[in-house]
């Protein structure tokens, strides 16, 4: 069975993606610059002398520096892993490039629709921001320079968020139909399939570090659940999407098999040692049975979901990492709590 084609469309590269340098090392060289110039904005600003606001603002520097080359990078290891599973794809030269293609990126019409929802959202974040410390306009017309550019900041994550996490929704979307209608299951060759977990597992991380940086919001004297909620809600959610999507149906396709398979052997044993009353003198039927017997141990050995030592280390890695960002956090505000005191 073939996904069904369509008419091919123009896809590029999305924004945030275009920021990134394309030389060696180039994705840290654009975490830095990014990192520095964010810096510069806050510092002149005005961002000084406030030990918690500056640190506050270091979440919008890491969150917007990081983001950007660290999606860039998942984006080309998707590329990589679509690569290595094509050879178990059932569809035509013409498909498999328009596929890989849509992976890159996406029509202009989808990332000015992307970008309008993050503006959208950007505004309304700000609008229950401003809200909680009175009427929207007087809040509005009070605001200083800092918090100014702080709101702008807030618009331009929520920009970034949206299509990033938009992009990563539809390459997991992607690898769902590939899973349902294209892919080839060879139960004693399961290798290549593992290019599903390497997608759901490295789209994680993109994510983790988004949640991992929350904790620093809470180190701003203003904060509270409007500040840190939507943010963490807008990346959570999402990274549970996405992390399943490719695996469920390629976990049942294995299942699938799997089942099928060992009905078919089990209906070859039952086919040969029917109607064999001394079985355990009939060297011939031992002869063919014992291969099936031992067919049969492979298969049910077989793993249903397509996890190799590498992705499920990486993976219980990132899941470590916000709790324990977390409970630092809480640890550096009660130490800190304790020597004020």
């Amino acid at each position: 069975m073939a996904i069904t084609t369509s008419n091919p469309v123009k896809v590029y590269p999305i924004w945030p993606h275009q920021l990134v340098f394309t030389f060696p090392y180039g994705r840290w060289c654009t975490f830095v610059l990014l990192f520095g110039s964010l810096s510069l904005l806050f510092y002149f600003a005005g961002a000084q002398g406030d030990d918690g606001e500056e640190l506050a603002l270091v979440f919008f520097c890491f969150v917007i520096s990081y983001f950007i080359p660290v999606s860039h990078f998942v984006n080309m290891q998707t590329l990589t892993a679509f690569d290595n599973l094509r050879p178990s794809l059932n569809l035509q030269e013409s498909e498999l490039a328009r596929i890989r293609d849509s992976l890159v990126g996406m029509t202009k019409e989808a990332q000015l629709k992307n970008l309008s929802a993050g503006l959208l959202l950007g505004f309304i974040h700000n609008y229950f921001l401003l809200s909680t410390e009175g009427d929207f306009f007087d809040v509005l017309t009070q605001v200083d320079i800092l918090n100014g550019t702080v709101l702008l900041v807030t618009i331009m994550v929520w920009c970034l968020i949206t299509i990033v996490i938009s992009s990563l929704i539809g390459n997991a979307e992607v690898f769902a139909r590939l899973a349902r209608e294209a892919v080839n299951i060879d139960l004693m060759n399961l290798s290549e399939l593992k290019a599903f977990s390497r997608v759901a597992v490295y789209s994680t991380l993109v994510l983790m570090g988004v949640l991992a940086a929350f904790p620093i919001l809470l180190t701003r004297d203003s904060s509270n659940y409007i500040t840190i909620l939507p943010g963490l809600f807008a990346t959570l959610l999402p990274m549970v999407f996405i992390f399943l999507v490719p695996l469920l149906p390629i976990r049942k396709r294995i299942s699938e098999h799997k089942s099928h398979e060992l009905q078919l052997i089990q209906a070859r044993i039952s086919q040969l040692t029917q109607g064999h009353p001394n079985l355990p003198e009939d060297v011939e039927a031992l002869s063919t049975l014992q291969p099936l017997f031992e067919y049969r141990k492979e298969i049910r050995q077989v793993q249903e979901w397509p996890f190799d030592s590498t992705a499920a280390f990486r993976l219980t890695f990132y899941l470590f990492i916000p709790p324990l960002t977390w409970v630092g956090a809480a640890l550096i505000e009660s130490l800190v709590d304790t020597v004020s005191f």
